[in-house]
């Protein structure tokens, strides 16, 4: 990985964080976990039980598998994994498991992606616990 994607990386994150705090009025920030870079087992942002990792790519219009599965590789019993990706020129895409949208669906291997209004609606109406430590 060059110095450039790396530091479009941080940003991104730094970016997702910022969002976080604003459009889920968050009084104490999201915070980067900068752990990740020495040790395995860490996603990008924690929200909650909220598992978050972000990535930010010049082409593209799908996200990679090998970037679910990682958000899944840290994602333990009780936690929730959502990859947050963008491409340029492209909206902030969120992709979460179904069954966080509708408990009764219990598949954990099907998948949806919602944008980041919808993302940020649902984890006001259905997460808020997760938003206690930042109020």
């Amino acid at each position: 990985m060059t110095i450039n994607q790396r530091k479009k990386g941080h940003d991104f994150e730094r970016k997702i964080a910022k969002k976080l705090q604003e459009d889920l009025e968050l009084v104490k920030p999201v915070r980067r976990i900068l752990s990740q870079y020495q040790e395995k087992n860490h996603p990008d942002l924690k929200l909650g039980r909220w598992n978050l990792e972000c990535k930010a790519y010049k082409k593209g219009f799908e996200p990679a598998t090998a970037w679910w599965e990682q958000v899944l590789g840290v994602t333990r019993e009780g936690e929730f994994p959502a990859l947050i990706y963008k491409f340029d020129n492209k909206p902030i895409r969120v992709r979460i498991m179904a069954k966080n949208i509708n408990r009764e669906l219990r598949d954990s291997s099907k998948v949806v992606d919602l944008n980041w209004d919808s993302f940020t609606y649902l984890i006001k109406q259905m997460y808020e616990e997760d938003l206690k430590g930042h109020k």
